[in-house]
């Protein structure tokens, strides 16, 4: 029966990285602490299993429906590699409390960017490699939602798919597929970091992440029979649950301590 909760969860999990171009650790981290009572270090690192399963399949599902440009999946994924290593590898000397703040910061910065509208015109041939001036945004967005990424077991999306919007102005049905490519590259190095620092239950990480799978196709679909205002409101609405989840638990623990 357990297995079934962790099957569910990477289905919840994977449907949102298919939909919403995120790995899917936003969704899944507040689900592991809440519904299954794990430990905020050990659901980072279990977090970080789904991702690299819903990426790599999101990612194959996105080229089939030509919803995905891999030179900027590549690009952000590169520059992100090394630091989500370094995040994962440091979660072991952050406490538990100060991660989830650093995780509220995380979504208070992609919300902002998803709200502000992009000044950047929409008319651009997407089969051009990104120019330098491009590569000056990419390269920062890409370090920081890596080492973020790897810190907190979450894909990088959350960061990804708003920097894409606002700085190319790229239409959302393909900055969610581009989000999952690059995520490939902060999930592995992410996930070898996690290995290495912390004590997790790998079976528990597999059956989130085959659930993920499973949830990457249904949200990969549920895309394309959802307008692009609909994704938008979906990614605003999101970010405030889990927002105000997190919060009220973060106020609950000081509470408790003072």
């Amino acid at each position: 029966m357990e297995y079934i909760k962790f099957l569910g969860i990477g289905i919840v999990g994977g449907t949102a990285a298919g939909l919403l171009g995120i790995g899917g650790g936003t969704i899944i981290i507040p689900l592991l602490l809440y519904f299954t009572g794990m430990e905020i270090k050990a659901a980072t690192a279990v977090s970080m299993v789904h991702i690299t399963f819903a990426s790599i399949s999101g990612t194959i599902f996105n080229y089939f429906q030509k919803t995905i440009i891999f030179k900027y999946s590549l690009y952000f994924g590169l520059s992100g590699m090394a630091f989500s290593f370094l995040g994962a590898y440091l979660t072991k000397y952050i406490p538990g409390p100060a991660l989830k703040i650093i995780y509220i910061f995380a979504l208070t910065t992609s919300f902002i960017l998803l709200l502000l509208r992009s000044r950047i015109s929409r008319e651009r041939d997407w089969g051009l490699p990104p120019t330098r001036k491009d590569l000056y945004r990419i390269i920062p967005v890409g370090a920081v939602a890596g080492f973020t990424a790897g810190l907190l077991g979450i894909g990088g999306g959350f960061l990804f798919v708003p920097a894409l919007l606002f700085f190319f102005g790229m239409p959302i049905n393909i900055a969610t597929g581009t989000s999952l490519g690059a995520i490939i590259f902060t999930s592995i190095p992410g996930l070898a970091g996690k290995f290495l620092s912390v004590d997790f239950n790998v079976l528990f990480g597999i059956v989130v992440g085959t659930g993920g799978i499973a949830g990457v196709w249904i949200g990969t679909y549920l895309k394309r029979k959802t307008s692009p205002r609909a994704i938008r409101l979906l990614f605003i609405l999101f970010f405030i649950i889990v927002f105000t989840r997190v919060v009220i638990d973060i106020v609950s623990y000081y509470m408790k301590i003072s």
